[in-house]
């Protein structure tokens, strides 16, 4: 896979950190071990994808895209690689002058806590709260060529839940992994109600910061230093 051995924008906060004795924190030394364990194994890493959370977003994602602009396009199974470095990505969405990632939080707090820093408008609040989803961001705006991230949050309103069912009916993954939201009791998966203060879809574009765009090639040149010293 094109994936395989390389370091990928949704993990790729794990690297922005420094440890206390050396360059990367812990998750930042594990994410490098792991990726020379790729390249000398030739294949991912077998992880468990199968989790509700997981197959959840990867459903509904479909669904948040029908609602955005036309000017977007869906773009997930696209893989963008950086030129020089062991790096790659693939955002969600596309448009002629920007990158972006669609989240769909299986938890009701997750959503409001993202809802919260969409509301902010402000990165360094966006980097400080949800790490994870900033750097993924910038992350791609750097492979894409980019200076613009679009931050998507998505629940449906509880009449929607019909189409996320049909989605999942006509799912042309594997049927396993979402097969449990056809018979879910609406109580059991997660939705807002029509009259709330909320929206279910939620937006923010924002131009990444020069800077960060900057810091982060660095970590990964750090990295990549570091993995080749593990494969010699």
């Amino acid at each position: 896979m094109e994936r395989t051995g390389t370091f990928s924008s949704s993990s790729i906060y794990k690297l922005v950190k420094k440890g206390r004795s050396s360059e990367f924190s812990a998750p930042g030394v594990n994410y490098i071990r792991e990726k020379s364990y790729e390249i000398r194994l030739q294949r991912e890493l077998q992880s468990d994808h199968s989790g509700r959370a997981t197959s959840w977003g990867t459903l509904v994602e479909k669904r948040a895209f029908d609602l955005l602009p036309l000017s977007l396009r869906l773009e997930s199974k696209t893989r963008y690689k950086h030129p020089e470095l062991m790096w790659s990505g693939a955002p969600d969405i596309i448009s002629e002058d920007l990158s972006g990632d669609i989240k769909c939080p299986y938890t009701l707090k997750s959503f409001c806590e993202m809802v919260d820093i969409i509301e902010t408008k402000d990165p360094e609040i966006f980097k400080a709260e949800k790490p994870e989803y900033y750097w993924q961001l910038v992350s791609n705006a750097i492979l894409t060529g980019f200076d613009t991230a679009l931050f998507v949050v998505y629940v449906p309103f509880e009449d929607e839940l019909s189409i996320i069912r049909e989605l999942a009916e006509n799912y042309d993954g594997d049927q396993n992994k979402v097969a449990w939201i056809g018979w879910a009791q609406d109580s059991d998966l997660p939705y807002l109600v029509e009259d709330g203060i909320f929206k279910n879809i939620n937006s923010w574009k924002f131009e990444v910061p020069q800077e960060d765009k900057d810091f982060l090639t660095r970590r990964v040149e750090l990295a990549q230093v570091e993995l080749e010293k593990l494969l010699k």
